[in-house]
């Protein structure tokens, strides 16, 4: 499995995991100039704009620490550069948040050699960070694009 595959797969089980909450998912991978949305979901008067990281647990935890540590200040402006792209392409009144889920996962091969993926742990860290001074979500601003 590819480092994308792998991905798709923590954004899929991401989405099935809101979904079971009562989201709605209202778009994944959505593309602007900044980067891409993960998953952007609806929910309550929210609007969610959901970065999603996955990874193996176990030893890969201990080396590498937990998936949303790799959500670092580059990543996070990005993120919100790109929900505020998807607030200009799609008004709206709901309240726009940033979270975070974390997907951790395990392998294992079966008797015939094919491999399986257990989903170990899935997090969802609501309002994970805050947008910087550098980008808000205010009526003053002007489209990016």
């Amino acid at each position: 499995m590819t480092s994308k595959e792998f991905g798709n797969f923590g954004e899929s089980v991401a989405c099935g995991y809101l979904v079971r909450k009562g989201y709605k998912i209202a778009a994944r991978n959505y593309y602007v100039r900044y980067g891409e949305l993960d998953i952007v979901a609806e929910k309550d008067g929210v609007i969610a704009f959901i970065e999603v990281k996955t990874r193996y647990g176990g030893k890969s935890l201990q080396y590498y620490g937990r998936p949303a540590s790799a959500v670092d200040t580059h990543k996070q402006n990005a993120v919100a550069r790109s929900a505020k792209q998807y607030l200009f392409d799609h008004p709206t009144k709901l309240s726009p948040r940033l979270d975070v889920i974390e997907v951790t996962v395990s392998n294992h091969f079966d008797t015939n050699g094919h491999l399986w993926y257990f989903i170990d742990d899935v997090n969802h860290i609501e309002n994970a960070f805050l947008a910087s001074s550098r980008v808000r979500f205010g009526r003053s601003d002007q489209r990016l694009l």
